[in-house]
């Protein structure tokens, strides 16, 4: 191989490795904003991140966990890919999209982009904007013309739930009594009536 030739490759080898280069950063470049720690089943990166940024903001790191330590976005991911069917899962989507351009609209970019006194001060209006939860017993809605469930309160009842049935929560924060507890068979009356015979 002769000099001219030798250049010809190497210049070309360079030319594939800076291209390469390029289109990789490009690619990244398109990439989601969202930079999760973990893999959502249900949502893509961008819904997912929402979900913990909603979360955070309802129960942040103080003297307790907050919800991104307990992997409360991770639950919710995981309850609605296996609870919802179909047209609940389609519903939180809808909804997810109206809260975020509801978002758009009044600070002129997403919930995931504001600061910690704009995401508190959405959720507040979120939270006194949405109706309570309809009245049911058993099961059995008892209002017959119950409001619809906004986006907001069915997501802030999910974090809730993940986050006070969490083990570290229960364990360390809430009174824990495993049930059944141990058994005791002969317990003395101290303090108390015993029962009538």
């Amino acid at each position: 191989m002769n000099r001219r030739d030798y250049l010809k490759q190497t210049t070309l080898f360079l030319g594939y490795a800076v291209s390469a280069t390029t289109i990789t950063e490009v690619m990244l470049s398109c990439k989601s904003t969202a930079n999760l720690e973990w893999k959502p089943v249900f949502f893509n990166n961008e819904q997912a991140s929402l979900v913990a940024e909603i979360a955070e903001t309802i129960l942040p790191k103080t003297g307790t966990p907050g919800a991104k330590e307990l992997g409360v976005p991770q639950f919710i991911d995981k309850m609605m890919s296996l609870t919802r069917d179909e047209a609940g899962q389609q519903e939180i989507i809808s909804g997810m999209e109206a809260f975020e351009q509801e978002a758009k609209e009044k600070y002129g970019k997403p919930f995931t982009e504001l600061d910690e006194n704009q995401r508190r001060e959405f959720l507040v209006e979120q939270d006194k904007n949405s109706p309570p939860f309809p009245v049911n017993m058993w099961g059995i809605m008892l209002d017959p013309n119950p409001e619809p469930i906004t986006f907001y309160r069915g997501i802030k009842s999910m974090i809730l739930t993940g986050y006070y049935s969490s083990e570290k929560i229960g364990e360390e924060v809430l009174v824990y009594k495993p049930v059944p507890g141990p058994y005791s068979g002969c317990v003395p009356y101290e303090g108390q009536n015993s029962w009538a015979e």
